[in-house]
């Protein structure tokens, strides 16, 4: 039986990579490299070698024949929440699936056929004249993570394997060509811990700033804190944002729902995450999710916005307040509006905003992303 022949995927690419590429091995002209980048990432964003019409079908021929292919991503599944939100389910190697969530800034939103799977397509065009809202994008830095935090889904799924840079890119464009709008906004708040594959993640940051022209305080990285990443992270002088997923004010606490705790106490996090303000000037967002009866108490607010301004000072730090959303299976409660708010009343001179909730009837909210293959098997085993 014949091997399957390797490919190499253009997207999340260098520019040195691919100069590399068309003069080095294909023997092309140089200028034939910016030829393959503006099919890749200009208007037309060819999702094939075989359509980059800018490119010489002889040049297209030898890199097929390479085995080059441009990286996009094969969508199995598109869910359109009834606020706009959507949810892609898309392949990434034979059997494994990633989801990405797209966003647009809307406040109010009815799109017909909403999640439906039958006509999810259908959907989409529907709002592909909303030019006025922006447009973020949730991406995925893993198949699968390896945190296991007591809240998310994701973390039910157990670690499958980091995705390449072509891989985080190309949720980006396949968001883009759903919506028919460009992404403005990118955080790495979806399946997976980032700093766990950071070397890719870095390349993917470069990609979306310098190629699908994203720019870096538009790119947010989400963590639940992997001891020695954020000194790297920041000896990389990007302009992106950190945010340090906490929930919770003290060891004991974070413990409970966040199990790699135990090995990075909330001390060192909090110390590593001063050394990389001060190191690239960039305010710090902690993430804090709120269970029910667990840590939304006003005590556990007092004691966060202590523990904040004690580390960081005033003004040094914003915090994301983010209501936990409903997870079958999960022994947790979202808190009421009450609890929520009075939360927030107690932290005192610390910034904050409570994220809206945003794709629950498309499974698409914070903390819900499971693989579409992977949440069947939830629902069943739960």
């Amino acid at each position: 039986m014949a091997s399957r022949r390797a490919t190499r995927a253009l997207l999340g690419m260098t520019r040195e990579e691919m100069r590399a590429l068309v003069v080095d091995e294909l023997g092309a002209p140089a200028y034939r490299a910016t030829q393959i980048r503006d099919s890749l990432y200009g208007k037309r964003r060819d999702a094939r070698v075989a359509s980059m019409t800018l490119v010489p079908a002889a040049l297209r021929d030898a890199m097929e024949a390479s085995g080059v292919v441009t990286g996009r991503l094969d969508v199995v599944r598109r869910d359109l929440a009834r606020d706009g939100t959507g949810k892609l389910a898309m392949r990434v190697g034979e059997n494994e699936v990633v989801e990405t969530v797209g966003i647009p800034d809307a406040s109010c939103f009815a799109a017909s056929a909403a999640n439906d799977e039958e006509h999810g397509e259908e959907s989409f065009r529907a709002i592909r004249g909303w030019d006025k809202n922006r447009l973020s994008a949730c991406v995925s830095s893993q198949v699968g993570c390896a945190m296991k935090c007591a809240f998310c889904a994701t973390g039910r799924m157990g670690f499958k394997r980091n995705l390449s840079a072509s891989e985080i890119v190309a949720q980006v464009l396949e968001l883009e060509q759903t919506y028919a709008k460009r992404v403005s906004q990118v955080v790495f708040m979806g399946m997976g811990e980032p700093m766990l594959n950071l070397k890719q993640v870095v390349r993917a940051i470069r990609c979306l700033n310098e190629d699908v022209g994203i720019g870096g305080r538009h790119i947010t990285v989400s963590t639940v804190g992997i001891p020695g990443s954020l000194r790297k992270l920041a000896k990389e002088k990007m302009q992106i944002t950190l945010a340090v997923s906490l929930h919770a004010p003290d060891q004991e606490t974070r413990e409970r729902i966040v199990p790699s705790a135990k090995y990075y106490p909330i001390d060192d996090l909090l110390e590593d995450s001063r050394a990389y303000f001060k190191e690239t000037g960039r305010r710090v967002t902690f993430e804090y999710t709120l269970l029910s009866g667990v840590n939304d108490s006003p005590s556990h607010a007092v004691r966060l916005s202590r523990l904040l301004k004690r580390k960081f000072g005033v003004g040094s730090t914003h915090v994301n307040v983010i209501p936990w959303n409903n997870i079958d299976g999960m022994d947790f409660e979202r808190p009421s509006g009450n609890r929520v708010h009075r939360f927030c009343s107690a932290l005192e001179g610390v910034t904050h905003t409570i994220r809206r909730t945003r794709g629950l009837e498309a499974s698409a909210a914070c903390g819900q992303l499971a693989g579409d293959f992977e949440r069947r098997t939830l629902r069943t085993t739960a």
